[in-house]
């Protein structure tokens, strides 16, 4: 029956233990159901799981983004690939729905999914066309409603299904590959602005076919473009140029087109679109003229003095250490724990870059056409008259000469110009060693202020030069006198030069423009002649060592220890947008990170106190060994505390919460309470449990034997026979064990001495029922009034009846005392090996003197004497005493009173396992049933 109970108990005690793991280990916070993309381009979900409570526990953070189905046979790692991330955020509170359930609404905004699908290599999705969806897991565990730690990203099947021992770990499977379709829709603007960066218009391009007269990624959109307008100040601007425009990145100038277009055709960005119309003042056409008055030639500039630097290495380190940080319990170099958390830090610059500005130098030809009219003048001599003829008057003479000369003009002009813009944004870290959860944890930047930068760029020298504005020139007329003859026209070219030299100004220029985190760098602001050199990027600072900071990465309490594991880790910076002329997302190996060693610690300093030692008859003790006494309970003190490494963490302290199991092996059967346990058997000693009693059987031979004792690790398993254990303490972590083992004996007892019978007459009322009868009283002379263990017994208090015999002993006779030489009967009994033949109790007295008048006892050597001379003075126990007192005593004697049963028993006993076949073939008969 006490079988079938104990049969009863463990199975009630697996089939809790089983509801136990199924109920820890089955629970999700939440995964998500019913994603859909929106119209807007966000992302929505709404998750039904239960409200967190205790035990270890998913739930999805993220998706990873991705263009076509990442799932094989067994493994589904959509991150192998070409793919981009996306992280949830909770919209409202929970709403409960019963039955412990709640559900929890989650949207990712369309910035975020945007840029996911971008470095997913999406960005030409079409409306209606699939991307995948692949979960982000947390595994998170609870005790007593509060979150105890939470583990990083967890991407691919196979590492989340083994991260822990889940229920059903094949539902994990519907969580990857989940298609949806992309059904975001986009606005278009339009954006007319000067040349100088003033607003003219905007408005809304309307897709007439769409309620929401936004547009399907894919779609044709055509937008007509003016060749002129008139802005609010009443003057009438042309179109030089357009291009197009992400609304998520507003620096960038794309497809662009210089002069006149009627129209622009083309398919939104991911997130919208803006059309950019650059309109200039038009200052009317100039009179038509078959001769140009004035022309104006930029000459092509050539490249100066550059300006550039680099810094593109990220300086990065990292760690991965014992929580918390700044107050490590643990060197995790030298060894820490499972079960115990980690956290992960890495600092670097907080960006880089690269960049190169060259300073474009040049000149502008300007030819001038220079008008100036001369008055020529001079007089022809009157002549005398030949008579009869007249002679004729002095003529003076008078005409105009118009010179037009061509004169060349030429005006520096200095300007800087972007050859290479890169900056880039930290994005995120990794951080690899086997002792993280999943192996690895991603780290992604907080409180971190990412680096702006806009940037205008062009290598058209029309865009950064614009000429003084000239006209041809009219000189004031002179007269040129003569004489008698018509004046030559002076040469006055430098007159000319001078002219033309002095209505030609300065040239107008700008730089391209770069403004990064609000300092201006390259100011585009218009001057004279020569624009203003830039400035340096400013250098990277290191982050603030909580932006790349994780924690309570919880060791897995399975893990197996191992030395000196490596770490190693990535960095990666994204290129941001504004960039000029290359670049590419970035990562960087992190080197020089502290490796890790698990060693879950165990120790073993069980002892067994040696607290039977006054019950140890033996009249040789054997001090060197604990004693332990058959029918007696003993105590074994087995701790979870003790010595182990003196590292960190470690040392003198309590190893409970890694202690397994700890357990006992004795060479005999013992009793812990009513159960009974064969010899050879491990005992579970629960964990916590300091000590445990047990009770030795009566049946168990005496002699030496050895104990075991072990306490296991929780990353271990206990086996039989076992080579993993180590003395006192795993210190060496191979071992998963700490063992300890006590050297024993097993000493029987001897106890209830009693006198029953004196052969003195006057006795003979005590011990027998009437005078002349063999049957006895009931009246026994015992040593004392307790009992083997000390206990109390019904005659305590009753010395009358108390050893040695005296006067006061004889219930009648208060005076009376045995006489010398009569001999007495009496019994004890005995717990331990005297079965065997020649096995047996052998009384060797010894005498003592008291005095009469009290005083200590002094040990004496008794005699006596017996008639013959020569005969006296023999010594008791000498050889001649034993000559002369030798007894022989029959078992069966009827005044022994001994129950027929018990001399059946001993008869028995002694005739099949004492005597041998000869022995038994001499006593068989009828009479082999005497015995003496």
């Amino acid at each position: 029956m006490t079988i079938s109970k104990r049969l009863c108990s463990k199975i009630l005690i697996i089939l809790i233990f089983c509801s136990f793991l199924i109920n820890m280990f089955s629970t999700q916070i939440f995964a998500a159901n019913d994603v859909k993309v929106e119209s807007n381009g966000s992302i929505t979900f709404n998750t039904i799981g239960k409200e967190a409570t205790s035990g270890i526990k998913y739930r999805t953070v993220g998706f990873t983004v991705h263009r076509s189905p990442a799932c094989t046979n067994s493994q589904c790692d959509p991150q192998s690939g070409t793919h981009g991330e996306i992280r949830i955020q909770q919209v409202g509170s929970d709403v409960p729905v019963g039955n412990g359930d709640v559900q929890t609404f989650f949207e990712v905004p369309e910035e975020m999914v945007s840029k996911a699908l971008e470095d997913a290599g999406l960005e030409d999705i079409s409306y209606g066309g699939t991307i995948y969806l692949s979960a982000i897991f947390h595994v998170l565990h609870y005790s007593n409603n509060v979150l105890v730690s939470e583990s990083g990203d967890f991407v691919d099947l196979q590492h989340i299904k083994n991260a822990e021992s889940w229920a059903s770990p094949g539902d994990f499977r519907q969580y990857f590959d989940v298609p949806v379709p992309y059904t975001a829709k986009f606005p278009v603007t339009l954006i007319l602005k000067k040349s100088t960066g003033q607003l003219i218009s905007q408005s809304a391009v309307v897709n007439p076919d769409d309620p929401s007269h936004n547009w399907k990624p894919g779609q044709t959109i055509t937008v007509p473009l003016q060749e002129t307008l008139t802005g609010s100040d009443g003057k009438t601007y042309r179109l030089i140029k357009s291009y197009l425009q992400s609304k998520h990145y507003l620096s960038d100038m794309n497809h662009i087109v210089t002069g006149v277009i009627a129209e622009r055709n083309f398919t939104t960005y991911l997130g919208g679109t803006n059309v950019i119309a650059v309109y200039e003042e038009d200052e009317g056409t100039p009179p038509t003229d078959p001769a140009p008055q004035c022309s104006v030639v930029i000459n092509p500039p050539s490249r100066g003095t550059e300006l550039s630097n680099a810094v593109l290495d990220p300086a990065a380190s990292g760690v991965i250490r014992a929580d918390h940080r700044d107050a490590e319990q643990f060197d995790v170099t030298q060894g820490i724990p499972t079960t115990e958390s980690l956290y992960a830090n890495v600092l670097a610059n907080n960006y880089l870059h690269q960049y190169q500005f060259v300073n474009m130098t040049g000149t502008v030809t300007y030819t001038i056409q220079v008008q100036k009219t001369y008055n020529l003048t001079w007089t022809i001599p009157a002549t005398a008259g030949v008579p009869p003829a007249a002679g004729t008057p002095a003529q003076p003479k008078e005409r105009p000469e118009t010179v037009t000369k061509d004169i060349t003009v030429t005006r520096p002009y200095s300007y800087w110009q972007i050859d290479n813009l890169e900056i880039y944004k930290l994005s995120k870290s990794t951080l690899s060693n086997y002792a993280l959860p999943g192996g690895s944890v991603q780290l992604n930047p907080a409180g971190y202020t990412e680096p702006s930068l806009s940037s205008e760029y062009s290598t058209d020298v029309d865009d950064h030069v614009r000429p003084f504005s000239c006209e041809p020139i009219i000189m004031d007329p002179e007269t040129v006198p003569g004489t008698t003859t018509e004046p030559p026209v002076p040469d006055q070219t430098a007159a000319f030069q001078s002219e033309a030299e002095s209505s030609v100004g300065k040239n107008t220029v700008n730089n391209d423009s770069v403004v990064f985190n609000e300092m201006t760098i390259m100011d585009q602001t218009e001057v004279s002649e020569s624009a203003p050199a830039p400035s340096a990027l400013p250098a990277p600072t290191q982050i603030d060592r909580n932006v790349l900071y994780g924690t309570n990465y919880w060791i897995g309490s399975t893990l197996q220890n191992r030395a000196n594991t490596l770490s190693s880790g990535s960095i990666y910076y994204n290129l941001i947008p504004g960039n000029v002329n290359g670049g590419s997302d970035k990562s960087f190996a992190i080197n020089g990170i502290n490796s890790i060693t698990v060693h879950t610690p165990v120790v073993n300093y069980s002892v067994i106190p040696d607290d039977n030692r006054p019950y140890d008859q033996r009249m040789s003790p054997d001090w060197t060994r604990t004693v332990l006494i058959l029918d007696r309970p003993f105590t074994v003190h087995f701790t979870e505390s003790g010595q182990h490494l003196n590292i960190p963490g470690y040392g003198s302290r309590d190893y409970m919460k890694y202690t397994l199991n700890k357990r006992i092996q004795f060479p005999f059967g013992v009793f812990e309470g009513s159960e009974y346990y064969p010899e050879g058997t491990w005992i579970n000693i629960p964990v916590g449990t300091p000590e445990m009693t047990f009770t030795m059987p009566t049946w168990v031979n005496e002699g030496n034997y050895t104990v075991h004792t072990q306490s296991w690790a929780i990353n271990g398993t206990p086996a039989d026979p076992t080579g993993l254990c180590e003395v006192n303490r795993n210190g060496d972590l191979n071992n998963y064990c700490a063992s300890n083992s006590f050297d024993v004996g097993v000493v029987g007892r001897l106890f209830d001495f009693r006198i029953w019978d004196i052969g003195d007459f006057r006795f003979e009322k005590v011990f027998r029922t009437a005078m002349g009868s063999t049957d006895h009283s009931s009246a026994m002379y015992y040593t004392g009034g307790n009992d083997e263990n000390g206990n109390p017994t019904a005659l305590y208090g009753h010395k009358q009846w108390f050893l040695p015999i005296r006067k006061g002993s004889h219930p009648a006779e208060q005076k009376t005392v045995p006489h010398n030489g009569y001999s007495f009967l009496f019994d004890f009994r005995t717990i331990g090996n005297l079965w065997e033949p020649g096995e047996g109790i052998r009384i060797e007295p010894t005498f003592w003197f008291v005095p009469k008048t009290g005083g200590s006892p002094a040990p004496v050597d008794l005699y006596y004497d017996i008639s013959g001379t020569a005969n006296k003075m023999i010594g008791v126990g000498s050889p001649k005493d034993t000559l002369s007192h030798k007894r022989t005593y029959r078992l069966a004697d009827s005044m022994r009173n001994i129950p027929t049963g018990e001399l059946s028993s001993a008869a028995s006993y002694e005739y099949n396992y004492i005597l041998s076949e000869t022995e038994r073939q001499r006593l068989h008969g009828p009479s082999s049933t005497s015995y003496t």
